[in-house]
């Protein structure tokens, strides 16, 4: 009897032990199934244009990015290619699509112009993403 007992203590704690691993994981993460997040953080400010093939996948895994804290969503998009402080503590985090000023192979004419693709996250003042667009940045339009 004594062995029985054992057994089911020992199975009793190994199922709780695999229950509470199972209720923290978070069942909205992004899994690298739905987005190549390495992919996207190796291609930083666009350069190697990887990114570019990625906004159908972008926008397939927005709605799991909102309301992520500033962490989360860099465990998912990498640092931010431009971050900028905003009033009432709202920042923005910036990610180019295709590439910035700051690749040395920035040559074609759309990009000369200032015409790229960029990704715009917005965090609110309690730091929790609150909008994901995709915009382009017009700058020295002639």
């Amino acid at each position: 009897m004594k062995f029985y007992n054992k057994t089911v203590l020992i199975f009793s704690l190994y199922f709780f032990i695999a229950l509470l691993f199972y209720s923290c994981s978070d069942p909205n993460a992004v899994t690298e199934q739905e987005f190549d997040i390495k992919a996207w953080k190796m291609d930083r400010n666009g350069c190697e244009s990887v990114r570019t093939g990625m906004l159908e996948d972008l926008e397939k895994i927005k709605p799991k990015l909102k309301g992520l804290d500033e962490i989360d969503l860099r465990k998912v998009l990498g640092k931010p290619d431009f971050a900028e402080l905003f009033s009432r503590n709202q920042k923005f985090y910036t990610y180019y699509i295709d590439a910035s000023q700051k690749c040395q192979n920035a040559t074609s004419k759309a990009i000369k112009n200032g015409d790229r693709r960029l990704v715009q996250i917005r965090f609110d003042a309690i730091n929790s993403v609150n909008e994901i667009i995709v915009t382009r940045e017009e700058r020295n339009k002639k």
